[in-house]
């Protein structure tokens, strides 16, 4: 090599790489831009030397320099395309050095070589495509004559062919006119009448005639839709079309002398050419009077329906498949503060509020999957609770769900009596608080929940300290009453979903929920204790109470209802023995492992 060196490339740059349009002693054929040595030679126009890339700080970090293939030395001169710098001739070394200025013209004339040899082949690459585009051209040209010709056999054909098309698209029009049940009458532009079908006629009892339109009305017998008032000139379906009017849905009726009327739903347009100048009109008219007896039929049945449920103790309702009312009896304004005509076109949330529908969201949504089902939800009107009852049954049509019926019945006086036997059963009458069934009843929900649950509950057994002393010295009324404190107190300490009962006596059990470590146990049963320090006071006594407590940890899998209850009653005699007015902790965890050590 001239120069001596391992890597010498020619490379063009574009907006996001160089690639090497010849190489020699590397085998990429292509580096990002990003990267390149020669976009920095590209950028300034000028020869770019770097003697020692590891300590240029444009280069030292560059890949191409930490990693392969390892460029220390660089040299590269631009190469020109139309005056513009397009590319470089470039040298590359793994190790530093310098380069003389004779080196450097050298390396100038060699770039002058390979700028000549690609404007070379540029102008023989320019004059190929001027050659290739002449060729095409004269092909294209070539192409276009026969398509041309091609074209215009075509349209002679296309031009037979539509007109054949023509003739028997209107003898299938004459065709389907005839066939069809619904009466079609057209006319021309000045109102001659050049349509008029089968249907037509049999609606009319007449043929097509040549009559004017302002006799259209008397001759066809036509009138209002309440089968009295004739039309007007101006109020005929196909004058008003004539006229560029496009009738909708016109009710009207056909009631020729001595014959059976007929009750029509008439639409009709204006008939225009491509230039919109008026052809003339077109009227279609569907026979609708059995449609309208039905109608009639089925307003006083409704009529009928909506008298019963208006007046039936119960809330009616139905819903569609997009879950908006479309029936609500009156006494969703009695209950609810709606009218039914408030109610209808909405979803029950936008009807009556997030909370109405969440109370009824499961049973509703088992009603939408086709199966009937019901809850009890309350109703809040005025401070008012209205207990209610609710069935939903699903409207099927064809195997599938298009809406929910619901009915809902006032339960208020038959679940207040149960609630009140219920309340009756579960709590204690001296204290107002749970009794032992309740009590039990908590603590098998406790147990059942523990395997689901990340933390323990424990369970406190509470014996007022010489609480016979207290009844022997001041009587039992006095008794009961330090009784009822002692409950206030305890209840007063711990959070609302933990749960104070008495089982009976001066027996009473706290039932802790989420429960960390014995520590949280520790913390409450020393607030219950600091509660009792206070003095009772119960009439003109001051009475002394303390409070002996045992508490049993659920902390260890596996746990019973008996197996706790025996925990804490342990742990009560535990601290019995201690003397009284304190308390002791049993963990289910330690009683495990005291087992399996044994």
């Amino acid at each position: 090599m001239t120069f001596g060196v391992p890597i010498a490339l020619v490379s063009l740059i574009d907006a996001e790489r160089q690639w090497f349009k010849s190489r020699a002693g590397l085998e990429a054929h292509e580096t990002p831009r990003s990267i390149s040595f020669c976009s920095h030679a590209v950028q300034a126009c000028e020869m770019l030397v770097v003697e020692d890339a590891a300590c240029d700080p444009r280069f030292a970090d560059n890949p191409l320099v930490t990693g392969e293939p390892h460029i220390r030395f660089y040299a590269g001169q631009p190469v020109y395309s139309d005056g513009q710098a397009v590319g470089t001739l470039c040298i590359i070394d793994s190790a530093p050095r310098g380069f003389s200025i004779e080196e450097r013209q050298v390396l100038k004339d060699l770039a002058g070589l390979v700028e000549t040899e690609l404007n070379h082949m540029k102008a023989v690459m320019a004059r190929m495509l001027a050659e290739q585009a002449l060729k095409s051209l004269n092909t294209e040209l070539e192409a276009r004559i026969a398509a041309r010709t091609a074209e215009l056999e075509e349209r002679v054909t296309e031009s037979l062919r539509i007109r054949q098309q023509l003739e028997e698209k209107q003898e299938l029009l004459d065709a389907v006119l005839e066939s069809i049940d619904v009466g079609v009458v057209a006319c021309d532009a000045i109102g001659n009448l050049t349509l008029f079908n089968r249907a037509a006629r049999d609606f009319h009892g007449l043929d097509l005639k040549a009559v004017a339109p302002s006799e259209w009305s008397q001759y066809y017998s036509l009138y209002h839709a309440d089968g009295s008032t004739p039309l007007a000139m101006d109020e005929v379906p196909l004058v008003r079309a004539l006229k560029g009017e496009v009738v909708r849905d016109g009710a009207m009726v056909i009631a020729p002398n001595k014959r059976v009327p007929y009750t029509l739903m008439s639409s009709g347009r204006p008939l225009r050419n491509a230039q919109g100048k008026t052809l003339g009109a077109v009227v279609a008219m569907k026979d609708i009077t059995e449609l309208k007896a039905s109608k009639d039929r089925l307003v006083e049945s409704e009529e009928r329906l909506r008298t019963i449920t208006d007046n039936l103790p119960v809330l009616i309702a139905h819903l569609d498949q997009d879950h908006r009312y479309v029936f609500a009896n009156a006494v969703h304004q009695s209950w609810l503060g709606k009218a039914p005509e408030q109610v209808v076109g909405q979803t029950m949330v936008e009807a009556f509020g997030e909370d109405y529908w969440s109370q009824q969201q499961e049973a509703l949504k088992d009603a939408w999957e086709g199966k009937a089902s019901q809850c009890e939800h309350d109703i809040v009107r005025k401070k008012h609770i209205r207990i209610v009852h609710s069935t939903f049954l699903p409207h099927l049509r064809d195997g599938h769900v298009v809406g929910v019926y619901i009915l809902t019945t006032d339960a208020t006086a038959a679940r207040m009596h149960e609630r009140n036997l219920h309340a009756l059963a579960h709590t204690d009458s001296l204290t107002g608080i749970p009794n032992r069934r309740q009590f039990e009843l908590a603590l098998q929900v406790a147990v059942q929940r523990a395997p689901q649950r990340e933390r323990a509950f424990a369970l406190l057994y509470l014996d007022i300290d010489h609480f016979k002393q207290i009844n022997d010295s001041h009587g039992h009324a006095v008794g009961d009453m330090v009784l009822v404190e002692f409950a206030r107190r305890v209840r007063n300490v711990v959070r609302s979903s933990d749960l104070v009962a008495r089982l009976a006596g001066d027996e009473f059990t706290v039932l802790l929920d989420e429960v960390g470590s014995p520590r949280d146990v520790e913390l409450v049963a020393k607030k219950i204790m600091q509660a009792m320090e206070a003095p009772f006071v119960v009439g003109s006594h001051a009475i002394p109470v303390s409070a002996t407590i045992g508490v049993g940890l659920a902390d260890a899998p596996g746990v019973t209802a008996q197996a706790i209850s025996e925990l804490a009653d342990g742990a009560l005699y535990e601290a019995k023995e201690m003397g009284r007015n304190t308390f002791a902790i049993a963990r289910m965890a330690d009683t495990l492992a005291l087992d399996a050590a044994a």
